[in-house]
């Protein structure tokens, strides 16, 4: 009975997006979970596509602006207080993990020209990888597969497959 009342809440939450925003936000049925607080904002030309049997706790927040998109695969796991905000590109894989208060941004200030403007590059984060609490994850990285990105790391610049970084700015742990 619980399965059937969380996929009827995921097909409801999908509709009002899709009132929402049209077909700029996609959102595949069935979910795993939206607990309330799943943020979606599109603006401009942005759009959204979710997968099937994601799952997003509270206070998500996925924000797709000016030409912005983000793209997430399928069986994914996002814990309290994700934030990914995009103004050019973010792609998820499948079977990813998201701790608590993980940030995600495609882009930054140009602050050489008075923070008028932005400089942006796609994030790509591929399948089967493990982001830990607290992580930043800045624009132009690309995170392999079975990655592992330790808590608190602040990551610049890619992760290969199989690879567990950490740190300030994010360094090589180990490959497995």
């Amino acid at each position: 009975m619980r399965n059937i009342l969380v996929m009827i809440i995921s097909w409801i939450r999908s509709v009002i997006f899709q009132l929402e925003y049209g077909r700029r936000v996609d959102v595949a049925v069935p979910q795993r979970r939206f607990e309330g607080g799943l943020d979606i904002k599109v603006e401009n030309e942005g759009s959204i596509k979710i997968g099937v049997r994601n799952n997003f706790r509270k206070h998500c927040h996925l924000i797709a602006s000016r030409t912005g998109t983000i793209n997430i695969g399928k069986a994914n796991f996002f814990n309290y207080n994700v934030s990914i905000t995009s103004l050019n590109k973010v792609i998820i894989g499948d079977n990813c993990k998201f701790a608590n208060n993980v940030v995600i941004v495609d882009h930054d200030h140009d602050f050489r020209n008075g923070n008028v403007g932005y400089h942006t590059k796609p994030v790509v984060i591929k399948n089967n990888v493990w982001i830990g609490a607290n992580v930043v994850i800045t624009k132009g990285v690309t995170i392999g597969s079975h990655a592992v990105i330790a808590a608190g790391a602040v990551v610049v610049k890619d992760v290969p497959d199989h690879t567990v970084v950490g740190g300030v700015p994010a360094k090589e742990i180990t490959r497995f």
